[in-house]
């Protein structure tokens, strides 16, 4: 609730739902998900987002408002997990169907250098659009990193370290399908403009969770004007 960008985002109003409750509706049409949960702060300014998540029947983790590391580790251990997908909170049009391959993929047997996977993911420069995708992290990157990591810097951004740690947590970066991939599409919400991009999708698709990343896509490409709102703000964020 406490972005600077766009103060209480987590809240706002798509088309008549708040943001993060957009973002869970869609989760739940993951296949091979067993479970979510929201990991918020302790801080007040965070109550808000709990007592949504409670009347939603959504479950809740609270940890450290600047210690990414710890909060994740938390809601991950406290629910018995071995791996999970990090979704990030102002992504409210997620790929539920990128998720379901990524746990295929992790789930799968393959190995990379002989090692088992510790890091699968399809949120890169040549995957899905900006927004859209997530990774799947094996608790034991959590783990490590929690031994390792000092700074608060480094502990909000454990996954720059995890995947430039190859070696020691097996990476694969999933492959996307070319009518999948749009690199100048910015489905996330951090400016007022972002907002105004998902409540346009959100009309088209009448208020719906479950349109397809096809689907949207499809919409974008005929409406070029729609996405050209935001096209100028999130380059810099793009890895």
């Amino acid at each position: 609730m406490a972005s600077k960008r766009l103060p209480g985002k987590a809240l706002l109003d798509i088309e008549g739902k708040p943001l993060l409750r957009r973002l869970c509706d869609r989760m739940r049409f993951c296949r091979n998900a067993e479970g979510l949960t929201v990991a918020t702060s302790q801080c007040a300014h965070d109550d808000a987002i709990e007592e949504a998540c409670r009347a939603w029947g959504i479950e809740v983790h609270r940890g450290p408002e600047e210690d990414l590391t710890t909060r994740l580790l938390g809601a991950v251990t406290g629910r018995g997990w071995s791996a999970f997908v990090r979704v990030t909170g102002d992504n409210p049009l997620t790929d539920p169907a990128g998720i379901d391959e990524m746990i295929e993929k992790f789930y799968s047997g393959d190995r990379v250098d002989n090692k088992s996977l510790s890091i699968v993911h399809n949120a890169h420069r040549d995957g899905y659009p900006y927004g859209t995708g997530a990774e799947l992290v094996s608790r034991h990157v959590l783990e490590e990193c929690d031994r390792e990591l000092r700074s608060p810097s480094e502990r909000e951004c454990f996954m720059s370290f995890a995947r430039n740690s190859s070696s020691r947590f097996p990476c694969v970066k999933m492959a996307v399908p070319s009518h999948l991939r749009r690199r100048h599409y910015f489905l996330t919400v951090d400016y007022a403009a972002d907002l105004e991009v998902q409540g346009r999708i959100y009309r088209h698709f009448q208020g719906r969770d479950d349109m397809t990343l096809a689907e949207i896509i499809d919409f974008l490409d005929a409406n070029p004007q729609i996405a050209e709102l935001n096209s100028d703000l999130h380059e810099a964020f793009i890895i």
